[in-house]
């Protein structure tokens, strides 16, 4: 059995390929397949799957089982056996959207450690369909509007700057924190061991991170929006609306 190949991370901008089966099974949907050369990604670190079509079925679930991405679709499991070949096609606006948001996500939550000094994030997530995404989290303090419109401020600033968005590795979580400093960050949702992948925004942010990224901090323009429900005790939650235009932030 051929090996299989992931070339989202390498080339993010692909979202077309023709690729050779190389394992199928049965699937709740009708057929899972894992190809040679697989260009969708599945869900994970708060992002949502790839949404496309093969052979023009759209893809109903990714999943990740035995070391391989399997790729479920609408479909009659005896047309499609090891080394058919087959077209997949993704929905680049979903993957660029998804790609904004994620480096959104990281710039708002910098932002947020930079204006606060600390912060616990307990969820960032970005919505299934890739229009927005929610951060949540508490810090040791009360917190108004003007504590949001600065972290908006801040991030607003960063990506007009487009700073490179580029990737890294490290040793481990330590040695990470050797090498970037104060910059280096690392949420204690995750668990790391050995080598870890870090998304590194220049001089401004470095994070542990599995997810697809905008090359630059430039992620064009979104509306920030914030739910003060339990300002008084510390806990926000704030919300990124990708936008047609740029818009003032405004809260809840």
């Amino acid at each position: 059995m051929s090996n299989q190949t992931n070339l989202f991370y390498q080339f993010p901008d692909k979202t077309e390929i023709t690729s050779k089966i190389i394992a199928t099974r049965p699937h709740f949907f009708g057929t899972a397949i894992a190809v040679e050369e697989n260009i969708v990604r599945a869900a994970g670190g708060g992002e949502p799957r790839d949404v496309g079509k093969v052979n023009g079925s759209p893809i109903q679930q990714v999943e990740k089982q035995e070391g391989k991405t399997w790729i479920a679709f609408d479909s009659d499991p005896a047309l499609y056996k090891p080394d058919t070949v087959v077209e997949i096609e993704l929905d680049r606006d979903h993957r660029d959207q998804r790609r904004r948001l994620h480096t959104g996500v990281h710039l708002a939550i910098r932002s947020a450690y930079n204006h606060f000094d600390d912060i616990r994030v307990t969820e960032a997530e970005i919505a299934e369909d890739a229009s927005s995404a929610i951060i949540k989290g508490d810090v040791s303090r009360a917190i108004d509007k003007g504590d949001i419109a600065q972290i908006d401020m801040s991030m607003r600033s960063t990506v007009l700057k487009e700073l490179p968005v580029t990737l890294n590795r490290a040793k481990s979580v330590d040695h990470a924190e050797e090498e970037h400093g104060h910059l280096f960050r690392v949420s204690d949702r995750h668990a790391f061991r050995g080598k870890v992948r870090l998304v590194c925004i220049d001089g401004f942010d470095v994070n542990p991170c599995s997810g697809l990224h905008h090359p630059d901090s430039n992620i064009g323009p979104y509306e920030m929006r914030a739910n003060f429900s339990g300002s008084s005790s510390g806990k926000f939650e704030i919300r990124l609306n990708l936008s047609p235009c740029w818009m003032y932030w405004y809260g809840d």
